[in-house]
């Protein structure tokens, strides 16, 4: 897996560090090898969602990316990719057990909740840096 979907693109560097916050890190992963590592240490017992949550992160940025560049669709804020993530995870907790897909919804949505709050707090840091008024864009 190539090392773009981690760290080299900086929007996507801000999906990883979206999940790093729910996590309790500021350490993020730059490769496939990586990622397990970071699972391990901070999610021991959420083995059985590593190769998902690495699925929907993944699969989230590749989408993205694709849709800004053949599509020239433009990337409205990093916190996109985390949003996208999220939704693949809530919408495949039916291919897992009940019990294993409440886990994986709830893990989602905190995932969603602390990107949302995030995201919150950089648009007030943003408008408070502007120092002509004008709100900044990405």
């Amino acid at each position: 897996m190539g090392s773009h979907l981690f760290l080299s693109c900086p929007v996507a560097r801000v999906a990883w560090r979206s999940i790093g916050v729910v996590l309790g890190t500021d350490l993020c992963p730059n490769n496939a090898w990586q990622y397990y590592v970071w699972c391990n240490m901070f999610l021991p017992n959420g083995t059985k969602f590593f190769t998902v949550g690495l699925t929907a992160v993944t699969w989230a940025i590749w989408l993205v990316r694709n849709r800004a560049t053949f599509e020239k669709k433009l990337i409205k804020s990093p916190f996109e990719f985390v949003f996208s993530a999220c939704s693949f995870l809530l919408y495949w907790p039916g291919l897992q057990n009940k019990e294993d897909a409440e886990e994986l919804r709830q893990g989602a949505e905190m995932i969603r909740s602390s990107t949302t709050r995030l995201m919150a707090m950089c648009e007030k840091t943003r408008r408070a840096m502007d120092d002509d008024g004008e709100v900044l864009t990405w």
